[in-house]
């Protein structure tokens, strides 16, 4: 894998590494958090001569750099099988009953985030071997769901007020829908995104279902916007008030990176 010549690996500690891992790709990005000029973005898509973990372990192993001490080392899961629990009900040591109150057949490590203000924890599950091998040979990595990355873009963004807030992420052939009522969290999912006419129907029946209203509230898109144009042309048809995300990362992206990379890496960079 290339890697720009303004990043020396030889210091690897100066820098922040993050793993992105889809069902079917592999992702990361370097960038140092006190020089905003230094980000690099790459990933591949994880064919099918090799298992999901073997095609894990073959990249880690053939990029040693991977395995080298960062300044922090962080691993983002991007799945649909997650569910969020208020801070009231959530017991660490029952986060595997919590998760499969929902999800019967998933197997793997079950694993869970804190959202900012510890009011929910988005739980979520992993591979076992993938969580494995990845802890024994990333440096201190953290595992987070792609969702706790929205989550706080999301809750902090500036919205209207006095508003219903539903913000909607095109990515990996799926779609993340998170829904406010002004400041309160309503709800979260990701679905597959494959079908245009799927995905129309899906958002505008979670709009019916928590009785957002079409003329007053706010739709929020973000992500993968040229991919999905059909839907969108759709929504601005059925919807007043639509309007792109506004990312502020705090590295310098150029304008196609700022449209390609997945929102929640770039939320990641947002301070």
């Amino acid at each position: 894998m290339f890697l720009p010549e303004n990043i020396d690996l030889a210091h690897s500690e100066e820098y922040n590494l993050s793993i992105r891992l889809t069902p079917d790709g592999f992702s990361f990005s370097i960038h140092s958090p006190v020089d905003p000029s230094i980000f690099h973005f790459q990933g591949t898509t994880l064919g099918n001569k090799l298992s999901y973990i073997d095609h894990i372990k073959k990249l880690i192993f053939d990029h040693g750099f991977f395995s080298q001490p960062f300044n922090s080392c962080a691993v983002t899961i991007v799945s649909h099988c997650f569910t969020l629990v208020p801070a009231i009900y959530f017991n660490k040591g029952e986060v595997n009953e919590l998760f499969r109150f929902n999800f019967h057949q998933e197997k793997g490590n079950v694993l869970s985030d804190a959202s900012p203000g510890g009011t929910y924890h988005v739980v979520y599950n992993l591979d076992e071997e993938v969580h494995s091998f990845l802890s024994r040979n990333l440096w201190n990595p953290t595992f987070h769901h792609h969702t706790s990355r929205l989550l706080q873009l999301f809750e902090s963004y500036k919205r209207e007020e006095g508003c219903n807030s539903c913000f909607v992420n095109f990515h990996d052939k799926c779609v993340t829908i998170i829904c406010f009522s002004e400041e309160s969290l309503l709800s979260a999912n990701t679905f597959s995104g494959v079908n245009p006419h799927d995905t129309t129907y899906y958002i505008a029946s979670v709009w019916e279902k928590l009785e957002f209203d079409q003329t007053t509230d706010r739709l929020y898109l973000s992500g993968d916007i040229d991919a999905d144009k059909t839907v969108i042309d759709i929504l601005k048809k059925l919807i007043r008030h639509v309007e792109i995300v506004a990312l502020k990362p705090a590295v310098q992206l150029t304008e196609e990176q700022k449209q390609t990379l997945p929102t929640d890496i770039i939320a990641a960079l947002c301070v």
